[in-house]
Order: C-alpha cells, then sequence, then structure tokens
C-alpha cells in the first residue's frame, strides 16, 4: 500500500499584510507562507491569527526595548542601521525571523491534535512535531534575545 500523502497549495496570490505598530513592519503573509514552508493546508485566516498573536507576544517582549529605542528618537526598527544585509537592517530581519518562527510554533501547537493519522500516533511519529514546536519558540526567543543585545543561555541554580 502506497504511504502518498497530497498536500494542498498556497495561494501565492495571496499578498495580504498584517498591520503592525509603526516602530516595526507590517507582516506579509506570502512572506511567512515560504519561509516557513506552510502549503495550502494552513488556511489564510488561520495563518492570519497565528500572525497577529505572534506579532502581539514579540512585540509585548520587545516594549521596554522599543520605548528606548524610540526615545533616542529612533522612529523604525530599520533605522537601526548598524548592520544592513540586503537593504535590511539585522534588527529587522531578526525580528521578522521571531514572528514568523512564533506563528509557525502556534500554528504546530494547533495542527498536532488532528495532523497526525491513526497510523502516525500508532507509531508515534507525532513526537518530532512536539520537537519542531520547540525549535520554533526557541529560534524565537532567540532572535528576540539577541535584538535585546542579552546572551541566549539561561541558567538555573540547583
Amino acid at each position: 500500500m502506497n504511504d502518498f500523502t497530497a498536500i494542498a497549495s498556497a495561494n501565492e496570490a495571496d499578498n495580504i499584510e498584517i498591520s503592525n505598530i509603526s516602530f516595526f513592519p507590517a507582516i506579509n503573509i506570502s512572506d511567512v507562507r515560504k519561509t516557513q514552508r506552510l502549503d495550502g493546508t494552513v488556511t489564510t485566516e488561520r495563518l492570519k491569527a497565528a500572525i497577529t498573536s505572534a506579532i502581539i507576544a514579540v512585540n509585548d517582549d520587545l516594549y521596554s526595548w522599543r520605548i528606548t529605542k524610540q526615545a533616542a528618537g529612533i522612529t523604525s526598527i530599520n533605522d537601526l542601521s548598524d548592520q544592513q544585509i540586503n537593504g535590511e537592517s539585522k534588527y529587522l530581519l531578526l525580528y521578522k525571523h521571531a514572528v514568523y518562527s512564533w506563528a509557525n510554533a502556534l500554528l504546530n501547537e494547533q495542527y498536532i491534535n488532528f495532523d497526525a493519522t491513526a497510523k502516525a500516533k500508532a507509531k508515534g511519529e507525532i513526537e518530532p512535531n512536539i520537537d519542531s514546536i520547540g525549535n520554533l519558540y526557541r529560534n524565537a526567543r532567540y532572535a528576540i534575545r539577541d535584538i535585546l543585545g542579552k546572551s541566549r543561555s539561561t541558567m538555573e541554580l540547583i
């Protein structure tokens, strides 16, 4: 028997942007789909909701940092131009990475309950998905910590 699974293609014409506060960029849904390899099984509505939640979470983590930058006269994250890569500030690239990873993690959490077939559940094949959720959140937190100029290490005293 064949284990072929059809993958729904995403609507490439879906060039919608999720607006943001003026300091941070709007997030393009198509760009998130492409960079996070999200196919058409993730509906536009579901992706918009995940991106919106991710923007809120990342913006909350960067609140004090943003206020400090704005008090110094910086009006946009892309104005932080100590390092420009392909015409974009490294901070802008890190911000996008944080939002994209966070949104993808949220989607993975939502889909884990019904994404696996009974056959996959029996084999225990849903475990890597749980690992990828943790990796996506880790990537988002690393990007946020890089923006803040903080170490990526977390240590606990026992």
